[in-house]
């Protein structure tokens, strides 16, 4: 299992076919996995009842870059979609199965609320016990 690769380890992020060339040869060196690991420190710090949208990691710089700048909302809300696809967060819902959380963000327009999922906490959970130590993607951890 130690040859599996990190979550914080990951390298390269999404992009949308749409964005002009530079884009998509930029989103193959940034360094996605400390990105989506600072995200889930973030939002294990307001579980269980708060969340963040992405406007909200960015411009709290609760989430930075290698140069130790806050990222993009844009980019904050791609690593907010690659951990809901990974399982380990989810959409705030005002009550199970109910209307998405949205808060606000620039003048007139709000975000959706994201928090973490079951396994998201437990991740996030061992990454504040073992501060050092690389959480492996596909790892399960019981409470």
């Amino acid at each position: 299992m130690t040859d599996q690769p990190s979550l914080w380890d990951q390298i390269g992020g999404k992009v949308g076919n749409n964005h002009p060339l530079t884009s998509h040869k930029a989103s193959e060196g940034v360094r996605s996995g400390s990105q989506k690991a600072q995200i889930l420190l973030a939002l294990y710090a307001v579980f269980p009842d708060g969340g963040h949208t992405g406007y909200g990691l960015s411009t709290r710089g609760l989430v930075l870059n290698g140069a130790a700048q806050p990222i993009s909302a844009n980019q904050a809300c791609t690593r907010l979609l690659e951990l809901r696809e990974m399982g380990l967060v989810e959409f705030k819902r005002e009550f199970p199965g109910g209307p998405i959380v949205e808060a606000d963000t620039t003048p007139g327009n709000t975000g959706q609320v994201h928090g973490l999922t079951d396994h998201g906490y437990n991740m996030a959970w061992r990454m504040r016990l073992e501060p050092d130590a690389r959480m492996r993607i596909d790892e399960r951890v019981e409470t």
